[in-house]
């Protein structure tokens, strides 16, 4: 007999701390009444205990080929427990999924999608050429396809990723990726004479990291008064390095914090230092639709939004009149805009607080987390 109050949360890519995957969705899950076991990678941080909650670690490796090591180990404990649900992460484990669909035919398997795998292959740069990477999409495209009809539920992250999945016949609904409800974070010096650009999630060069590190380079050049940038987020160890040679040879040490990945709790008190959120993602396919959980959680933190002027992220932020858009490339615009913006106060403050007045409205977690267990699990335990 399968559990249907017990869960096995599982990934074999995503370190155990995940904010969407334990602090929201195991998080809720266990809040709810379910057992929850979950198994995600270790990346030597302490954990965090919470009623109701096992985690597993799974050693972390630098290498793709010991992945199918990670794959077999979870199979094994996939088919050992007694858990009715089985929530996983990551597009490779799809490969799972026959399997043990029929080791496990009255159980409940969820593919909990955080990003357009096939689309997101296209911009790869682990994938030498244009060329190889339109193939391995193809064949991602393929594998999706063959796998998923094992499934019984598709989560979306996105909005946009369920255009390209009407072909797949499972159940899917949308959990949006909003921050977990917070209260509204008091500013320790507001508007004080350092002004405070706050960039949060993985450091990339698609993300914008060296445009970030040009503006703020631009911005001491140009003015007496005192710009500083903070990001918070992992970033790998070459680039890494490279961030360091850049923030060096421009003189940027007293003006660049990084903080590298903490704890989710402890962001808040990044927010809680800063006057403006940053978001400047690169025109790739897989960042266009989507709405970056930052832009909510700048929400959350009422913070002035400053974003690429992708469409949908133009709508959101004009509907709410929460921030400003910019081009990522023009950085002499975008200094001067943050400059001329970091002077209006008022206008800041007005704007930060709009943003927090729709996040509470509307973008928070508690509802999609009761969205996910109503439509899920409380339906698959009937």
């Amino acid at each position: 007999m399968l559990n249907s109050k017990k869960v096995m949360m599982f990934s074999s890519v995503h370190v155990w701390n995940d904010t969407r995957i334990y602090y929201k969705e195991a998080i809720s899950l266990a809040d709810a009444g379910f057992k929850v076991h979950f198994y995600a990678i270790e990346n030597g941080m302490e954990l965090v205990s919470h009623p109701n909650i096992t985690v597993i670690l799974l050693n972390e490796s630098k290498s793709r080929l010991s992945r199918p090591l990670r794959w077999h180990y979870l199979y094994q404990a996939a088919k050992k427990t007694d858990a009715k649900f089985y929530h996983f992460h990551d597009p490779e484990l799809l490969l799972l999924m026959p399997r043990l669909k029929k080791h496990k035919p009255h159980a409940t398997f969820i593919y909990d999608m955080h990003e357009n795998f096939t689309k997101d292959l296209l911009t790869k740069k682990w994938i030498p050429t244009k060329f190889l990477r339109k193939v391995v999409s193809r064949f991602a495209r393929w594998m999706e396809t063959i796998t998923m009809k094992y499934l019984d539920y598709i989560i979306f992250a996105e909005k946009s990723y369920a255009e390209n999945y009407k072909h797949i016949s499972c159940q899917k609904i949308e959990v949006l990726n909003y921050p977990t409800y917070q209260k509204r974070v008091f500013k320790h010096k507001i508007f004080s004479t350092v002004f405070n650009i706050v960039y949060v999630g993985s450091i990339t060069e698609d993300r914008g990291v060296f445009e970030m590190l040009e503006v703020i380079s631009i911005l001491k050049k140009r003015h007496d008064s005192q710009f500083k940038l903070q990001l918070v987020g992992p970033v790998a160890a070459d680039l890494d390095k490279k961030i360091q040679a850049f923030i060096y040879e421009h003189r940027l040490q007293e003006i660049v914090e990084l903080h590298g990945r903490i704890p989710y709790p402890e962001i808040w008190e990044i927010y809680a230092h800063a006057d403006i959120g940053i978001c400047i993602l690169h025109p790739l396919p897989n960042y266009v639709k989507s709405l970056p959980t930052k832009l909510f959680e700048y929400m959350a933190a009422a913070l002035p939004i400053v974003a690429s002027h992708f469409t949908s992220w133009e709508q959101l932020i004009e509907k709410h009149q929460a921030g400003f858009t910019v081009d990522p490339f023009d950085l002499e615009t975008m200094a001067a805009e943050i400059s001329t913006y970091s002077k209006e106060k008022e206008l800041l403050t007005k704007m930060g607080n709009n943003g927090r007045k729709a996040y509470e409205e509307a973008y928070h977690w508690e509802i999609e987390a009761q969205k996910m267990i109503q439509a899920i699990y409380t339906t698959s335990e009937k």
